[in-house]
């Protein structure tokens, strides 16, 4: 079950897609529902991803605004994974 991006603020136009289709592939291997909201982190000039899932699993990965989608689909898979 893929993880379903609910929400994406702050984010550049022309970054939301390439960010939310990386987050997306990231969390394509996972067993159980998971959700996503993708914020801009203005102190760090990147953005965070928070992802929740069952049995109060919460996670925060926050990334460069120019990082590239492998390694962010990769982080995030890391990242369910713990």
């Amino acid at each position: 079950m893929p993880i379903t991006v609910f929400d994406i603020k702050g984010v550049p136009a022309t970054r939301r897609e390439r960010i939310e289709a990386a987050v997306v592939a990231g969390g394509r291997h996972t067993t159980a529902p998971h959700e996503a909201w993708i914020a801009a982190d203005p102190f760090n000039g990147g953005f965070r991803v928070l992802i929740t899932g069952a049995h109060g699993f919460e996670r925060t990965v926050t990334f460069a605004i120019d990082e590239n989608p492998a390694v962010i689909g990769e982080r995030v898979r890391e990242t369910m994974e713990d």
